[in-house]
């Protein structure tokens, strides 16, 4: 009996969080001009082309109307080290690419705080599509950052959200290669007691979260030719019929072909215990040909 009820206090607990995250993102995501949201797919068709390749701009446009007028405050945060908070550990990142939405995967292996630059940051990782593993090397330049003593979304006080450019280079030597470039924001908080900027995963447990969303494209190096490419945690923005989940991120029939297959079935991942999961195939740790 004991046991149940544990299950139906997460269930209540689970439903709270998400109609908070629901709420919060009704404001968050560009809900002030014409109820746009560029999480909610079955909606974006009536305001964009779908088949537009490059989202960035609309995307930083919409997510910076949600701060409204509160202040940016760039300059009085470029004391802390934001390099934590884009580092992906034993996890990954999961994406989309071309027009067939296309499976991409990324880790982001580091970060470095630019000592020229205190608004720019060095990255180092690798991306893989089907069995390609490339390393790529770039930059994230900060745009704008907000900072706030308390947020409704967040457990934690001196939460905030920042919005930046990023350009990645694949090596040009590897195999279906070429450069990223587009728009990233991401939920942050600020830990008092180290002083430290560190990834803000409150609403992680919460239906329709996404974080660390990167939004633009992918140009090979070969043949110029251009692709939408976008990644980030969880849900992602400006990706039309290609998710049909209604609380968690669900691929639709039509593109689970396309690289979406273990990922569908949880096959690609295991169970460790106290319910936590783990990436069986560790596939950035592997040298890349």
């Amino acid at each position: 009996m004991a046991a149940i009820l544990k299950q139906e206090t997460m269930k209540i607990y689970r439903l709270i969080l998400a109609l908070i995250f629901l709420l919060i993102s009704g404001l968050t995501f560009g809900q002030k001009k014409d109820n746009i949201n560029p999480y909610y797919n079955g909606h974006l068709s009536e305001y964009y082309n779908p088949d537009q390749t490059d989202f960035s701009k609309e995307y930083l446009l919409l997510q910076l109307e949600s701060y409204g007028k509160d202040s940016n405050k760039l300059e009085q945060t470029a004391i802390y080290d934001f390099s934590p908070i884009w580092l992906t550990g034993n996890w990954e990142q999961n994406g989309v690419i071309g027009s067939n939405y296309q499976r991409i995967q990324f880790h982001i292996d580091t970060v470095t705080k630019s000592v020229k630059n205190p608004y720019t940051y060095v990255v180092i990782g690798k991306s893989k599509v089907n069995n390609n593993i490339c390393n790529f090397k770039g930059v994230i330049k900060l745009l704008s950052v907000f900072l706030f003593d308390s947020c409704d979304y967040s457990e934690y006080n001196n939460c905030g959200g920042l919005f930046a450019n990023y350009t990645f280079y694949e090596d040009s030597s590897q195999k279906h290669s070429g450069i990223y470039k587009g728009t990233t924001d991401c939920t942050f908080y600020l830990d008092i007691k180290t002083n430290t900027i560190q990834l803000d995963e409150s609403m992680r447990i919460a239906d329709g979260y996404c974080n660390r969303s990167f939004v633009g494209t992918w140009t090979e190096y070969k043949s110029n030719r251009e692709k939408k490419c976008i990644w980030g945690d969880y849900r992602l923005p400006f990706t039309f019929d290609f998710d049909c989940g209604d609380g968690e991120m669900h691929v639709c029939d039509k593109y689970v072909q396309n690289g979406w297959q273990t990922y569908m079935d949880g096959s690609e991942y295991v169970n460790v215990g106290n319910g936590k999961f783990e990436i069986k195939n560790k596939w950035w740790i592997k040298k890349s040909e």
